[in-house]
């Protein structure tokens, strides 16, 4: 059976191919136990992006909350213009712009601006996130939609109003809890 040399070989590697193979399918047991610690990992993970996102949010739009903040309306947009050269698209600059656009009573405007950022990051509608701004978004979308309904019926071909009016509808949607 095993007359030469290589024929010992080819057996003595068939024998370790096997062996290694039963050692693995052992081991597979506790590789599918540790799944849970992969659930850890993964969760950690998103928690240090989130904080990191909040870190970044604040070094980075933390002059524009302190200028809305101390009432500085347009300084804050002024400044919001400068940060979206900078971060185009960047949703909590919607935010911003948003919540600058209630406190000067431009409610259209608002909403359209926070519907623009919810849009592009649903934390601001959940409880659990530090980007929490659900008061906010269901106050401007509940004082906006009669108004823009109002504003409709005296011109009903006004496109601008009737989109907003869709994005205060969204906005509504997204507080009761539905998807995009």
């Amino acid at each position: 059976m095993f007359r030469d040399r290589f024929d010992r070989l080819a057996a003595l590697a068939l024998v370790l191919t096997i062996g290694a193979l039963v050692a693995l399918l052992v081991s597979a047991k506790p590789i599918a136990g540790r799944q849970t610690d992969g659930s850890l990992n993964r969760r950690a993970e998103q928690e240090l992006l989130a904080q990191a996102r909040v870190s970044f949010l604040e070094r980075h739009y933390g002059p524009v909350t302190a200028l809305r903040d101390r009432g500085e309306l347009q300084s804050a947009l002024l400044k919001l213009e400068e940060l979206e050269r900078e971060f185009p698209g960047e949703p909590h600059g919607a935010l911003l712009r948003g919540a600058v656009f209630y406190r000067m009573g431009l409610l259209d405007r608002a909403v359209a601006s926070l519907a623009a950022a919810v849009r592009g990051n649903g934390d601001y509608l959940d409880p659990a996130s530090p980007l929490n701004q659900r008061d906010l978004i269901a106050v401007s979308a509940e004082q906006g939609i009669p108004l823009l309904r109002d504003r409709l019926r005296g011109q009903p071909d006004d496109r601008q109003a009737a989109a907003t009016l869709k994005d205060a509808y969204y906005l509504q949607s997204r507080l009761a809890g539905g998807c995009e």
